[in-house]
């Protein structure tokens, strides 16, 4: 009880007594107050270099994010805020291309107490990667120029100076789908030079614009001349053919494409010229059709029209030669079917055979060792003239019988001794069947004569 009595413990009580009046006091005459700012810009801190923030469609994003804020504070407090007085921010860092859920930070910009909440508290940051492409300008031209006026090759400068690449920017994502930078120009009716500055235009493989990307420079001076035509004439394209297809083929046909062309040049050039041809196309060695592009040459004084093709297609079709051939080659005979206990000979071992076939074929032949057979089997000691078989290549076939040969057959000599006394007797030859009865005196010498082939 003592305690209670001090001083401290009274002063202590007075303090929170007064505090207590005071919040009363300034909650009843100053009580807190709130206020919403709808669609505060939302700030981007923390993004890597490099790095593009972009939409859902993968476009960069123009515009920052948005988002309300609500503040908290006593009336004076709130009476005093302004919008500019608050920032809305998200943090970026480390973070790579992708889609990030990021919270959302406010802060006051001067000293002021006062609460506030965000909605939405996060965002979904989309991240890609920025890229550099340098493509290749085409300029297209539409209309057309009336009778008597050419439109020559068009033309893109930039600074004075000739452009014909540019570079793209943007991110990843849309750059790589740029294919080429387009500018338009139109000269319909036009009877002299075309020459303005032109909008540049991204497009991807089918022709069609690529949103999302910037083009440097963004425009290009564009010059189409136009000029008039002295004269105007329709030729053939006729293609320049040098060299041989391989050895036995031939060319069955020529095709180009286009057939006709127009020229542009004055009254004499013009007049002289029959035809455009062809850069010379070489066909050594060819074996089968092929196709190939190849430069027109125009006749001196004149020139292609303007929007005729430079190039023409040649197809030149390459056939195997099918006149049959004859050529008379070497051939090895050897004997098969050799009785058991017989020794043959042939004479000759080396014959010349006449082939007919394609010159294709042939030429394969020329290569390959021919092999004739001559089939002894059956047949006893004696001497035969046979005529060999051969077995040869498909689409080759002999162009007349071939040589006949000599197989001698014989038993092997037997050494025998010294008679004792001499037989008076003396054995007579037998013929074959079918044959003579030999000469006394004379060896038997047994012919077979083949079926002929018909």
């Amino acid at each position: 009880m003592d305690f209670l009595n001090t001083s401290a413990l009274r002063f202590l009580l007075a303090l929170i007594l007064a505090f207590t009046l005071w919040v009363f006091v300034s909650y009843t005459q100053n009580p807190d107050l709130s206020t919403a700012y709808d669609n505060v810009p939302v700030d981007i801190e923390g993004l890597e270099p490099g790095l593009i923030v972009v939409d859902q469609e993968g476009l960069p994003r123009t515009q920052r994010p948005e988002v309300d804020l609500t503040v908290q504070a006593d009336e004076e407090t709130v009476r005093n805020v302004r919008i500019s007085d608050l920032r809305a921010f998200v943090d970026l860092s480390r973070r790579g291309p992708g889609e990030h859920n990021v919270p959302v930070n406010v802060i006051t910009t001067r000293s002021l107490r006062l609460r506030t909440t965000v909605a939405p508290e996060y965002l979904v940051i989309r991240l890609d990667q920025e890229m550099t492409k340098t493509v290749a300008l085409t300029i297209e031209t539409t209309g057309i120029v009336p009778f008597g006026f050419e439109a020559r090759a068009p033309q893109a400068t930039s600074r004075g100076q000739p452009l014909t690449t540019v570079t793209v920017r943007g991110p990843q994502g849309r750059v790589t789908r740029v294919t080429a930078v387009r500018a338009r120009a139109d000269i319909d009716r036009l009877t002299a030079n075309y020459n303005s500055p032109r909008t540049l235009e991204p497009i991807d493989a089918n022709g069609q614009p690529v949103a999302g990307v910037t083009v440097e420079p963004a425009t290009a001076d564009i010059l189409v001349p136009i000029i008039p035509s002295v004269g105007l004439k329709r030729v053939p394209v006729v293609p320049a053919i040098t060299g041989f297809p391989a050895s036995g083929y031939v060319v069955a046909g020529v095709e180009v494409s286009p057939l006709l062309v127009t020229l542009t040049g004055s009254s004499g050039p013009l007049d002289d010229a029959e035809n455009v041809t062809t850069a010379a196309l070489d066909i050594t060695g060819a074996t089968q059709t092929f196709t190939r592009s190849v430069a027109l040459i125009t006749p001196r004084g004149t020139q292609l029209r303007f929007g005729e093709p430079t190039e023409a297609n040649v197809t030149v079709r390459i056939t195997p030669i099918n006149r049959p051939f004859q050529a008379t080659i070497p051939a090895s005979v050897q004997v098969i079917g050799i009785g058991e206990g017989l020794l043959a000979s042939l004479s000759p071992n080396v014959v010349s055979i006449t082939v007919a076939g394609a010159a294709a074929q042939l030429e394969m032949l020329s290569s390959t060792q021919l092999l004739g057979v001559v089939n002894v089997r059956g047949l006893g000691p004696g001497v035969y003239e046979l005529e060999p078989a051969f077995t040869l290549p498909e689409g080759v076939t002999l162009a007349a019988p071939a040589p006949r040969v000599f197989v001698t057959l014989r038993l092997p000599l037997i050494a025998t001794p010294e008679p004792t006394s001499t037989i008076e007797s003396e054995a007579q030859p037998t013929a074959l069947p079918g044959t003579s009865g030999p000469t006394p005196g004379e060896t038997p010498i047994p012919t077979v004569t083949p079926i002929p082939t018909p």
